[in-house]
């Protein structure tokens, strides 16, 4: 009887974290990261050819570390005006239509591209799109499932977009060994790819048309009213603590395209004749395997932090990523870059997810898109700084930017169990 009734709870513990609105924008996240991971891996080679056929005086370390950060502070920046006015009309759903639409637009802007300054503009305009779904997008997600099961739900949420970004990097890598001796040059099968990635982008809007709305927003006659500027406000002491946490940790966190680019420059360490094929597809395998390894834990991590909390889980993620930077210190051979880029897929599965569903747990109701949307665009004025730092510093000496990144998240980790209070949480059967 006892196991019988196990087996039960376990049965509705998993109907009531798996519903309809959790499938349907796990969904458009796998679709649009199909897309967007075609583009990742090779938009630093890209940016970087880009700077060599131009014969420009630009440091492509600093351009690439500029154009990441730039993107990024771009679409954290619009959360929060997102953010508020998910919280204010209540129509999450078309902002989430608009945000997943832009990004068409953009990357075939940028597969069109033939100057890098080209590809300054148009990427930042693509992460707008994520800057506008992202508040209103993660408030419905919160609000489609109960408090103590919000961390597997995120959990699902980053494995279905990691699990798009890995097929995603497959057909990157499919299209370049298709098609590298078809093309005329490295920069033409990078452009390829690109614009390929735009067209695949479309097929994350379709999802969003079934999402259910109604029934899991704050009622019209319950909704804030109040300027963002009161809203600002009125969020909780300790979601601003948390606030600082992130923000240091954001400066530490660097754009994920200088360790895409710094994989390059191990395999050229390595072998100074690498073909430029090689040194293409190289890239994309190692990034593969971190997307390998982001899926696999994404859900692991968050079902841990619904049962011990998220800021143990948060603190693991923080320290994985110090011990990314430090120990690319140490990476002279493909061995170690794939032991290290395995570490920094466990450490996104261990913080992506994970901090919005804490920052969820300190919000008030009526106030998530809010507090979501702040967070995030200060993540982004700290984002684009990180970048231009880390740029700088890995162009002078590349050993710095990754001292730099691992510093910086070690403080954040100390702030976060000096100041952070855990927020309680129940503890469900498994």
């Amino acid at each position: 009887m006892d196991k019988e009734s196990k087996i039960d709870t376990k049965n509705d513990n998993t109907r009531a974290w798996f519903s309809g609105n959790v499938l349907l924008l796990g969904l458009v996240s796998f679709f649009a990261d199909v897309s967007g991971e075609m583009m990742t891996p090779v938009l630093p080679l890209f940016i970087a050819a880009l700077l060599i056929e131009s014969d420009s005086d630009l440091i492509i370390g600093f351009v690439i570390g500029f154009i990441g950060g730039l993107g990024d502070a771009v679409a954290n920046i619009v959360k929060v005006f997102s953010g508020y006015l998910a919280d204010k009309t209540g129509r999450r759903k078309r902002l989430i239509t608009v945000g997943y639409g832009i990004p068409f637009f953009a990357k075939l802007g940028i597969g069109l591209s033939n100057a890098w300054e080209q590809v300054l503009i148009l990427k930042p305009t693509e992460r707008l799109g994520k800057g506008i779904r992202g508040a209103p997008r993660d408030s419905l997600l919160a609000d489609s499932i109960p408090f103590e099961l919000r961390g597997k739900a995120f959990g699902f949420h980053r494995m279905m977009d990691t699990a798009g970004a890995i097929i995603g990097s497959f057909l990157a890598l499919g299209i370049a060994l298709l098609f590298f001796n078809v093309l005329v040059s490295e920069l033409e099968v990078l452009k390829l790819i690109i614009i390929i990635s735009a067209f695949i982008s479309l097929a994350a809007v379709i999802p969003i048309f079934f999402l259910s709305e109604s029934a899991v927003s704050t009622p019209e006659e319950k909704r804030r009213r109040a300027s963002l500027v009161q809203n600002l406000k009125e969020l909780p002491r300790s979601y601003y603590k948390f606030l600082v946490v992130s923000i240091i940790f954001g400066l530490g966190n660097f754009t994920i395209l200088l360790f895409i680019l710094h994989s390059k420059t191990v395999v050229l360490g390595i072998d100074e004749t690498a073909s430029p094929l090689v040194l293409i597809i190289i890239p994309i395998i190692i990034f593969i395997w971190f997307n390998i390894i982001y899926t696999a834990l994404s859900i692991p991590f968050g079902s841990w932090s619904d049962k011990y909390g998220r800021k143990p889980v948060f603190g693991i993620g923080l320290a994985l990523f110090a011990i990314t930077c430090f120990g690319f210190l140490l990476t002279t051979d493909i061995i170690l870059l794939f032991i290290f880029f395995g570490i920094y897929g466990a450490f996104n599965a261990a913080t992506d997810g994970i901090q919005k569903a804490f920052v969820v747990d300190l919000l008030p109701q009526d106030l998530k898109g809010t507090g979501i949307g702040l967070l995030q665009t200060l993540m982004g004025f700290a984002g684009i700084l990180g970048g231009i730092v880390a740029g700088f510093l890995y162009d002078l000496n590349l050993n710095l930017a990754f001292i730099y990144g691992g510093m910086m998240t070690i403080i954040a980790l100390i702030l976060l169990i000096i100041i952070i209070p855990s927020p309680k949480i129940k503890i469900i059967a498994n």
